[in-house]
């Protein structure tokens, strides 16, 4: 049976690879409107799991979320100024908004 041939990967070629995927993330990212970040909201209410551990996913999703919608808005608005404040009234409010809701109609 043959030997596999070895590849010899160096730091520069995992450096270009790592910079490449970053870039393209980044292109698809900054291309989307702000109606597509939507997309990148990934938490549903599961039913099979306790109230707790639904805010625990919540905020994780949230979490995620959030650094997309701030990647973009920085992106857009070419700076950090009032980044937080937008992404907290634009994207983070109406999440916990629609959780809360959820959670009254839970109990």
């Amino acid at each position: 049976m043959k030997k596999p041939k070895k590849t010899n990967i160096t730091p520069d070629d995992l450096r270009k690879t790592i910079t490449g995927l970053s870039a393209s993330f980044d292109e698809e990212l900054f291309a989307k409107s702000e109606s597509e970040l939507e997309e990148y909201w990934h938490f549903k209410w599961d039913e099979t799991r306790s109230i707790e551990g639904n805010i625990y996913e919540f905020y994780d999703m949230l979490e995620l979320y959030s650094s997309f919608c701030r990647q973009w808005e920085e992106h857009q608005h070419n700076g950090y100024i009032c980044v937080v404040e937008r992404v907290r009234d634009k994207y983070q409010m109406p999440k916990i908004r629609a959780l809360i809701a959820n959670l009254k109609m839970k109990h």
